[in-house]
């Protein structure tokens, strides 16, 4: 396979189409005020060419294509940055290259540097570097556990689906948020240990949780005791986010650590040790298209990609990205009551039905990074998507051969119909028709997918 890799990478490389690069009118006024940016290159021989021959071949096994795809999208990226990194390396300035989506970081950029970056017959575009928000959860308290399973758990039928003898058991699932803290009494046991932790901030060597976000976040997809869905299932986590936001490059480490994932301190890649599944907390308003590289590699690798869809509330057309776009599953949030949560974001983004199904988001009681047995509600978006993919993981333990389209088929096919009306409309589509621009197809179901 990996003479596959070899041959469609440089067959790839050659493929670059002279056309003037595209530069951001923003950028150029961040240049005259500050003398110098940081910028990110996007070179024109795209991944999506690697990609679209990856998914025309057949592959025995799961691991041979992600073999193949991770060894193609670094050789593709290797041979089409070779020219740009030689005269970079001229250059005093500091590179960090990403072959997931074949761009290049380039920090303290000129004027006179920026011109021959865009006049490079290579090079598609050129912006700056920029972060893009996490989902900050609303209202977050510290409370006590009880001893029985949390509400969200329990009104989508988690314990139902479990006492079929389903937990989770063999799904890997990762989460790309403020990192988790692993030793925490609900969520040491099914870390995954080796190839489950990178840090592209601190490059520390075992997982932790500065912010408390992630450790809740992921409690809610695999935590013991009643906190999480799918209990049986290991977990992965990258920090793609600081303490409340998320750098371009750090979310791009992050991305390349699940489709191919490495030790701590980013040696010894193995492809083979990707997850099934990745759950994401960040969005962004601003359309940047850097994303839609990740989740078309995770697409092709059979990752599937999991987002919060934004906590900006009811209004029409105010759901985030990259939760708007095809290749993913964008979640809203609902209550304890079957109501639509306040903050939750609303569809439609373009001509596309936006959020694809709601589930549990507020007011969730999950695990929280103060102690090994500290725990915090929090409300949002974030919590939704987390019970979401502890349902995904749910439905891969009982049918590992289901790809994106079959997951998704049964999710969307056992949501529940039960999300009070909120009498709105938004896309000309009513919140009582099925799906809609408020919840999708409906409210989460673990039992209604897993009959």
């Amino acid at each position: 396979m990996l003479k596959v890799a070899l041959v469609l990478a440089v067959a790839i490389a050659v493929q670059v189409i002279a056309a003037p690069a595209h530069i951001s009118p923003s950028l150029k006024q961040s240049l005259k005020t500050k003398g110098s940016v940081n910028v990110f290159v996007t070179l024109k021989a795209r991944p999506s060419i690697v990609l679209s021959r990856i998914n025309s071949l057949s592959f025995a096994t799961r691991e041979q294509r992600l073999i193949t795809l991770g060894a193609s999208l670094k050789q593709h990226a290797a041979a089409s940055q070779e020219s740009i990194l030689e005269f970079l390396a001229t250059k005093q300035v500091t590179v960090q290259t990403f072959w997931i989506s074949n761009q290049v970081s380039v920090k303290n950029v000129d004027a006179e540097l920026l011109a021959s970056l865009v006049a490079r017959p290579d090079v598609l575009e050129v912006f700056e570097e920029f972060s893009v928000p996490l989902e900050q959860p609303v209202d977050p308290k510290i409370v006590q556990k009880i001893a029985e399973n949390e509400w969200g758990v329990k009104i989508i039928g988690a314990p139902e689906v479990w006492a079929k003898g389903n937990t989770g058991k063999g799904v890997h699932v990762a989460n790309i948020d403020t990192g988790v803290r692993y030793t925490h009494q609900d969520l040491k046991d099914n870390f995954a240990g080796d190839y489950g932790w990178f840090d592209p901030y601190f490059g520390t060597p075992t997982p932790d949780d500065q912010n408390g976000h992630g450790t809740h976040t992921m409690g809610t997809i695999v935590g013991k005791n009643g906190i999480g869905v799918a209990p049986g299932a290991t977990w992965a986590a990258c920090r793609g986010c600081d303490k409340s936001t998320c750098t371009v490059a750090a979310l791009l480490e992050c991305a390349e650590f699940v489709t191919c994932p490495t030790l701590p301190d980013g040696s010894n890649a193995d492809c083979t040790k990707a997850p099934r599944l990745v759950s994401n907390s960040w969005a962004s308003s601003r359309d940047q298209g850097f994303a839609d590289y990740i989740v078309a590699a995770w697409k092709a690798a059979g990752i599937i990609g999991i987002f919060a869809i934004g906590n900006s509330g009811n209004n029409c057309n105010s759901v985030s990205y990259p939760a708007n776009t095809r290749e993913v599953i964008g979640v809203g949030s609902t209550t304890k009551d079957e109501t639509l949560s306040y903050f939750s974001s609303v569809g439609p983004s373009g001509v596309i039905i936006k959020p694809d199904i709601a589930a549990p988001g507020s007011d969730v009681r999950s695990a929280h990074n103060t102690n090994d047995q500290s725990y915090a509600t929090g409300s949002g978006t974030s919590m939704a998507a987390s019970h979401t993919a502890g349902v995904v993981a749910l439905i891969l333990s009982a049918h590992p051969d289901h790809d994106f389209a079959k997951v998704t088929e049964a999710l969307y096919s056992g949501a529940t119909h039960t999300v009070t009306s909120t009498g709105g409309s938004c896309g000309g589509i009513p919140d009582t028709q099925y799906p809609n621009n408020y919840v999708g197809y409906g409210r989460l179901s673990a039992i209604g997918s897993l009959p």
